[in-house]
């Protein structure tokens, strides 16, 4: 393992606490889960934390692993940056509800932690690519 960089170990724990905080409780009576507009976005979320952690976990414990360096023209961190932002913002805005629980802060909380990863990523990122991915 790598500790030199630490995007990747963070990736991993803000994926790892995006899919928590989307099982737990977001209102009264209401979860990241649930089959309202919430809840779709929940397991939008859930999807995104668990691909967060894929990538961060390869990335930490299995460095050799070979990952595609861009999807569409964008390069991989460009992609988990928008990722990790959409669910950052999202679940942000959606504590100004009365009555907010623990899983929807820790949703936000984990989407930042996972934005802080990719940043640390892009910019410990190896100079010299095949080619500069699009910019946004």
């Amino acid at each position: 393992m790598d500790t030199s960089n630490p995007g990747p170990l963070l990736l991993l724990g803000g994926g790892v606490v995006i899919a928590l905080g989307t099982i737990l409780d977001w209102g009264p009576g209401v979860s990241g889960l649930n089959v309202d507009f919430n809840g779709l976005f929940g397991i939008v979320a859930l999807l995104i934390g668990v691909a967060l952690a894929a990538i961060g976990g390869i990335r930490a414990f299995a460095p050799d692993t070979k990952l595609p360096d861009e999807i569409a023209g964008y390069s991989l961190d460009q992609i988990l940056f928008v990722d990790a932002l959409i669910v950052f913002l999202w679940t942000f805005a959606l504590i100004s509800e009365s009555g907010s629980k623990i899983g929807l802060h820790l949703t936000w909380i984990g989407g930042a932690v996972a934005l802080a990863g990719t940043v640390l990523s892009m910019r410990n990122a190896p100079a010299g690519g095949p080619e500069a991915p699009t910019t946004f």
